[in-house]
């Protein structure tokens, strides 16, 4: 049995994190599964999710530029979208650049717009994002992907928040937020001359890190329930649910692709399952030796795994990894005194 459950530590004051005045929110709406897109949850119990969603509740209300970090299929542009929805410009646009799909020579007029006879083919003027997304929120999604040209056009648009459009003269004011998101170590991309360091420092005003999937413990299965919920009625006739084995090959497995690749488990899954049950064998997982996955399928052994995480997530904070287990603090002592290791 693990010590972590054989001895246990004495409960920690809920006063001392720094998250707890506005934990209840944050909570309702991550535990009810609260969404902004049908098909894009802001689902998540587990400690360090509701962390992420009260710094970007709390930078919200602001117009504070925000960086968000974390690996690719982690949510980034979702929590842009919450970014934005709970923000005073929530009826303003929101507008997506993708700077790592951007070539260079089109950086300038994608984002400034032109006037008509800018270039051949300028047959009439036409708008850029910055204009487009007045009054809303830019959100500049691999922003250290932008070639350094086109990072010095940016920053100085950031900096003076103004610009002309390609083969124009009117300088035209911008009344954008800008949230950039990237999956790479900014200050590495720094060191190595990749990205200007006073670009990062334009951005990186109030940064907010994104979890991998595999950190977020019990979120995997409410995160699939979500999914499977949403894609079922798509590809299947019936209600399939997860069968426990099936919950526990998902805690099991690493997800490297994070949300994006469980997204794309279930929706496999809800094709192959016929509307039965869904077990371990239609979400076709591999470990990193495309061996299939072995898991147990023992409930007590499953139980006792995820209090072991949630108690490991909270720093043994019983309180808050009763929350995050959707359990009472009375329920959570019970079940430690269960699988304490004179029960065994």
């Amino acid at each position: 049995m693990n010590g972590q459950l054989a001895h246990i530590e004495p409960d920690r004051s809920e006063a001392r994190s720094r998250f707890e005045g506005t934990d209840l929110r944050m909570r309702s709406l991550g535990c009810a599964g609260a969404t902004r897109r049908s098909d894009v949850p802001m689902v998540g119990r587990s400690d360090v999710w509701q962390r992420v969603l009260t710094q970007a509740l709390r930078v919200a209300s602001t117009d504070t530029t925000v960086l968000l970090r974390g690996e690719s299929g982690t949510g980034k542009e979702i929590v842009a979208h919450f970014v934005h929805t709970e923000s005073p410009r929530r009826n303003g646009p929101f507008v997506a650049i993708n700077c790592g799909a951007l070539p260079e020579t089109l950086f300038e007029s994608e984002l400034f717009g032109f006037e008509r006879g800018a270039f051949t083919g300028a047959q009439q003027a036409k708008p850029g994002q910055l204009e487009l997304a007045s009054g809303g929120v830019l959100f500049l999604d691999e922003v250290t992907e932008l070639p350094l040209t086109a990072q010095v056009k940016l920053l100085r648009v950031l900096q003076e928040r103004e610009f002309t459009r390609l083969g124009g003269t009117r300088l035209i004011k911008t009344n954008v937020r800008v949230v950039a998101a990237t999956n790479q170590d900014v200050k590495t991309a720094v060191e190595q001359g990749r990205f200007r360091d006073d670009l990062y420092y334009r951005i990186n005003v109030f940064d907010i890190s994104l979890p991998p999937l595999r950190e977020r413990g019990p979120d995997v299965v409410l995160l699939a329930r979500h999914f499977l919920k949403v894609l079922a009625p798509t590809h299947c006739s019936s209600d399939p649910q997860l069968a426990a084995d099936a919950e526990a090959a998902l805690l099991a497995y690493h997800w490297p692709g994070n949300v994006r690749e469980l997204r794309n488990v279930i929706e496999r899954a809800t094709i192959l399952c016929d509307g039965e049950p869904i077990r371990p064998e239609h979400l076709s997982l591999t470990n990193s030796h495309n061996a299939p996955l072995l898991v147990s399928t023992d409930l007590q052994d499953l139980e006792r795994r995820a209090i072991e995480q949630a108690l490991r997530e909270s720093a043994g904070n019983k309180a808050k990894a009763a929350r995050s287990l959707g359990i009472s603090r009375t329920q959570l002592y019970s079940r430690l005194r269960k699988h304490a290791p004179h029960n065994a």
